[in-house]
């Protein structure tokens, strides 16, 4: 195909991609959540240490790497964290009303 036709297909391509969003409907506004998320919190710990997190009615848990700490729950209200090896990592942890915590884990020797 010539040069010029492809110019001009592009340049359709690019018009009616473009026209798209404008005919399109805005979304429908992001509900806001039922609670304002709490700043992020520090904890520091040692190797081998462990610490408990009272979490009322915990529904789920993530960690960023689970390779400087082990995370294990106890029941639905806390979560036992053992420090493995030097580092950081981030652990969410949601609770009672969808209410979601944040904390840096920092492991030292």
């Amino acid at each position: 195909m010539p040069v010029a036709p492809r110019i001009a297909a592009l340049t359709l391509w690019t018009v009616l991609l473009g026209a798209v969003p404008a005919a399109a409907k805005d979304p429908a506004p992001a509900k806001a959540e039922a609670s304002p998320q709490a700043k992020e919190e520090t904890l520091t710990l040692k190797v081998g240490g462990k610490h408990t997190l009272k979490v009322p009615a915990l529904t789920r848990v993530a960690l960023g790497d689970p390779s400087v700490v082990d995370v294990e729950t106890e029941g639905a209200e806390a979560v036992v964290l053992s420090a493995l090896k030097p580092g950081e990592t981030t652990l969410l942890v949601w609770g009672e009303g969808g209410a979601r915590r944040t904390w840096r884990i920092v492991v030292k020797r």
